[in-house]
């Protein structure tokens, strides 16, 4: 994706020079990433916490099922629409940074390398490295997945039956379901410590649209 290139206000410039902020002002993400961001953040908090309540209630919350699994629906739902929104918008502006390719498989072990520090610098990457490429696509995939098997147990057999006999049955299509979410819940928190500890810009980026890319470093 070509980044503009941003003509900031004066009042805006002068603040930026009189912090010696070096750098140029680019947009980094779309308004619609930015709304599917954290739309899709929220609503899949609901999914998963009350998806977690559905499976093994918990003894201190006086909450009835019914009304957790209106939470689950609705949130479930608005993820949906949410992500529609994001693929919607990547394919007008024929975005593929989301799409891994065999070039972020192979560097995957590299980055690895660098996060436990056996590299002294990253690999290079495209809008987002190779691990934030396979992590994204992964957790829309995944959801998406999800969401059918939602849909399939809603409805108790009377849709989508070819699902139940893909997965080869109620109970396993539970387990599949359940497996996603441990899924989730182990690799958002990593998501949250790589972002507030890597670069910081990327936090500001999906909040404003704007981060500093840094000067190139003289040799």
């Amino acid at each position: 994706m070509r980044k503009r290139k941003i003509a900031l206000r004066k009042p805006l410039s002068k603040e930026f020079q009189k912090g010696k902020v070096k750098g140029e002002i680019i947009l980094f993400q779309s308004i619609g990433t930015r709304i599917f961001h954290w739309g899709f953040t929220f609503s899949l908090t609901g999914v998963l916490l009350s998806g977690l309540e559905l499976h093994k209630p918990a003894k201190f919350l006086s909450v009835t099922y019914s009304d957790v699994f209106q939470v689950h629906v609705i949130s479930n739902w608005f993820a949906l629409g949410f992500t529609a929104l994001r693929l919607a918008d990547a394919f007008l502006r024929q975005d593929k940074s989301l799409i891994p390719k065999a070039h972020d498989v192979k560097l995957f072990p590299k980055l690895l390398a660098y996060y436990f520090f056996l590299r002294s610098s990253p690999p290079p990457g495209r809008k987002y490295n190779s691990g934030q490429t396979l992590m994204y696509f992964s957790w829309l995939f995944l959801f998406l997945v999800a969401s059918l098997l939602g849909l399939a147990s809603y409805w108790q057999g009377e849709h989508l039956i070819w699902v139940w006999r893909l997965v080869g049955g109620f109970q396993r299509l539970r387990w599949i379901k359940f497996i996603i979410t441990i899924y989730f819940l182990a690799t958002i928190p990593i998501h949250i410590y790589l972002t507030l500890t890597e670069n910081l810009s990327h936090l500001q980026a999906i909040v404003t649209g704007y981060e500093r890319k840094p000067p190139p470093k003289k040799s």
